[in-house]
């Protein structure tokens, strides 16, 4: 049992004694690797520097422009958007002015009608009290009157 914990002591001391030796490397390599990334990120002379800031220039004027076109694009959709709302504006004008017309004779024909079916009934009233009248002054018999739709002349229907 001693022997397995000495063994694994020993394997133990020796990754130590590797690791020891390999981490310097790789530590040297990340840190050459980091130098180059930082010096190739900074300019090295004023004309890189100028290129730089002209490159960044000409990206701000594409999009600047290309958000112009887009406005234009947009306010050209919104005024022919506005100018079909406005005819169907002038379309829905026209049918409620229509409606207004047809209401407005829709009454007068109401109107009318309730007019019409007075003057029916003061007719027939009239018509009743003229029967009535030409009933009290004229016989009641058959005989005396001249002509009857359900009375038989002569025998013959």
């Amino acid at each position: 049992m001693i022997e397995a914990i000495m063994y694994l002591g020993i394997g133990f001391l020796f990754a130590t004694l590797i690791a020891v030796c390999v981490i310097p490397l790789i530590h040297g390599r990340a840190v050459r690797l980091t130098t180059r990334r930082i010096e190739n990120s900074i300019p090295q002379s004023m004309a890189e520097i100028q290129a730089d800031k002209d490159l960044q220039r000409a990206d701000f004027a594409v999009s600047t422009r290309r958000l112009e076109i887009t406005i234009e694009q947009l306010k050209e959709s919104n005024t022919s958007q506005r100018a079909e709302i406005g005819k169907k504006d002038d379309i829905i004008n026209r049918f409620k002015i229509e409606r207004e017309a047809q209401n407005v004779e829709l009454l007068l024909l109401r109107a009318e009608v309730g007019a019409l079916k007075q003057q029916i009934g003061a007719s027939d009233i009239r018509l009743n009290i003229e029967q009535d009248q030409l009933a009290a002054i004229s016989p009641s018999s058959d005989a005396a009157r001249p002509f009857s739709p359900g009375r038989i002349v002569g025998n013959k229907v």
